[in-house]
């Protein structure tokens, strides 16, 4: 079951706990520095909004 880290250190102790490759560490990292750089440049939306532009796209 996928867990949610809130600190890097703890992202850190964990790949080094399952043994996960290199690559993927790269990969989990880059994405927690584009999900920050979002963030800070507001370009996020709410959950809610973001389901409820969807539906009325798709017609759901």
């Amino acid at each position: 079951m996928p867990q949610i880290l809130k600190n890097t250190s703890e992202i850190s102790d964990k790949c080094n706990e399952t043994n996960e490759s290199m690559l993927k560490k790269l990969e989990m990292y880059q994405n927690i520095a584009i999900s920050e750089y979002q963030i800070d440049n507001k370009e996020t939306k709410d959950a809610k909004l973001a389901i409820q532009e969807m539906r009325k796209k798709y017609g759901l």
